[in-house]
């Protein structure tokens, strides 16, 4: 993907998720203003979570909503119009006034009639954008947490037309693995990481089609969000030589560490935090899966990690790495670092897995205050 993105432009089928995840890789906070023919749909963001979203049309209101649904009949509908118009009050309040929601079913239903607006938006088959980027709007009381790269997959799962991707893959060849980090921090299905599994043995999408135990179809589908993702690319990523690595590294402030075993130990502490977790939750084969997490990233880790080994607290044993304590710290920091943060990044995906979503992100807030 091109590190242009234009703020505005037009949309064709398939291509809102290009634009879900530029404000995604970018942080942007802000709105997203999607037209089709006469209706404008407005997405609000903040730090990468979708917060609300409006639609302009009648049809997409909450009450009409709720008909659709069958919450709520015409003449309940009708009822309550009246009475919000005469007393300048939502119609979610007015259900509430007039005793045909209590609170509990308030919330649900605004979130979910705020979800299905969102979800309207990656069917659409031709329209215009617009980043309103940092745009002040206004306050809502019943919001989202709807994190943008899961709502990508969310919806990819959902996507069904195979004219846009025959297109798509007319012109592709290969695929190359272009960002292993991020598969660590989806909630994958066990089927999607199996195509990602494929990808990493075999770059041609034919011979990944013919492997794949999935139809055609969903193969293809899946590839194309990892390929939106840039969890893929379709250009083979240029090897980079041993010097020109540790300057990549290195160029990255490591002032706060003064050696190798002071780094360590500051990660084993978040190790051992991650374990906690998860043991208290599963019992003793957390252990297991955390030094699965491990190997299962160790093709991307510096040479020196491949024997690398978890204590039974957690954490990362410090005898196997005592050959990088030799070598100078300031040369190679860089890449002992992007080790221990690619560790760290794998066991905290092992706590969405098998936790939730709801626990990794008490996990993370946990994290943030032992780096303090």
């Amino acid at each position: 993907m091109s590190s242009y993105f234009p703020v505005e432009g037009t949309l064709k089928e398939g291509e809102i998720f290009a634009v879900l995840y530029y404000m995604y890789k970018n942080n942007i906070s802000g709105l997203l203003v999607v037209k089709t023919g006469a209706v404008e749909k407005k997405v609000v963001i903040e730090d990468n979570k979708i917060v609300f979203a409006s639609s302009g049309s009648i049809e997409d209101s909450l009450g009409n909503y709720l008909i659709e649904k069958k919450v709520i009949n015409r003449e309940t509908y009708e009822g309550t119009n009246e009475y919000i118009t005469e007393n300048k009050i939502r119609f979610g309040r007015g259900l509430v006034e007039l005793g045909f929601m209590n609170y509990d079913q308030l919330w649900m239903w605004v979130q979910k009639h705020l979800r299905w607006i969102i979800f309207s938006l990656l069917d659409i088959e031709y329209g215009e954008y617009r980043i309103l980027i940092n745009q002040e709007v206004e306050a809502e009381n019943i919001v989202l947490d709807l994190d943008i790269a899961a709502l990508i997959i969310e919806g990819m799962r959902g996507f069904r037309s195979r004219e846009f991707l025959d297109r798509k893959f007319a012109e592709i060849e290969n695929l190359y693995v272009h960002n292993s980090r991020m598969i660590h921090r989806l909630d994958l299905k066990p089927y999607e990481v199996h195509i990602y599994d494929l990808i990493k043995r075999e770059s041609q999408v034919e011979k990944i089609v013919k492997s794949s135990e999935l139809l055609e179809f969903d193969t293809l589908r899946i590839l194309y969000f990892f390929l939106v993702l840039e969890i893929l690319s379709t250009e083979k990523v240029k090897k980079k030589s041993e010097d020109d690595i540790q300057a990549a590294e290195n160029s990255v402030s490591l002032s706060i560490f003064k050696s190798f075993e002071e780094a360590l130990r500051f990660y084993n502490t978040k190790y051992e935090l991650v374990y906690k977790v998860l043991s208290k939750e599963i019992g003793p084969i957390s252990l297991s899966i955390l030094s699965r997490a491990v190997e299962d990233i160790m093709e991307n880790l510096p040479g020196y990690f491949q024997k690398v080994q978890l204590n039974p607290n957690g954490g990362i044993n410090e005898e196997l790495l005592k050959s990088v304590w030799y070598q100078d710290f300031d040369s190679h920091a860089g890449g002992f670092l992007r080790g221990l943060e690619e560790i760290l990044y794998a066991e905290i995906y092992m706590v969405k897995k098998h936790l939730g979503v709801e626990q990794e992100q008490q996990v993370l807030k946990w994290l943030n205050k032992t780096g303090s």
